[in-house]
């Protein structure tokens, strides 16, 4: 069954994200999209059955674990939760875990990047050139 009414909780959390990313999006340089407006309601109905903020917050919730797994890990990997099935508890446990797993790699990756610069800067000065030089060689000799 279609409902065309939406809890008037939703539509104020719905304008107000639509408020935010104007604002925001009049900052130079600045953009945020927006949610669909409320008055779509064939969108909202298929997105929100119930039309409650609670199931919003809950759909919201089921699909930043999925893609915060997925970015994590692997999209595989992400498929083979059943989200519709954990408590949000749980679903926040995962998506804590997706998060920080995503910042480790970001600062190995850093990390990575410092030590590669450090040897690259080694080298060039155990040959007494500068950096761009040693650049240049290194692609000339692959």
């Amino acid at each position: 069954m279609r409902r065309d009414i939406m809890e008037q909780a939703l539509i104020d959390y719905i304008n107000t994200q639509r408020k935010e990313a104007e604002e925001f999006s009049k900052q130079p340089g600045c953009w945020m999209g927006s949610m669909v407006s409320p008055e779509d309601t064939t969108y909202w109905n298929e997105r929100v059955p119930s039309g409650t903020l609670a199931e919003f917050q809950r759909i919201e919730l089921e699909e930043d674990a999925y893609y915060a797994t997925a970015d994590a890990y692997s999209k595989s990997y992400a498929r083979s939760f059943n989200f519709s099935t954990m408590s949000d508890a749980q679903l926040q446990e995962m998506l804590k875990d997706a998060c920080d797993s995503m910042e480790r790699e970001r600062k190995w990756a850093e990390e990575e990047e410092k030590r590669a610069k450090e040897e690259e800067q080694k080298l060039a000065e155990s040959l007494g050139i500068d950096i761009p030089t040693l650049q240049r060689w290194m692609k000339e000799a692959a």
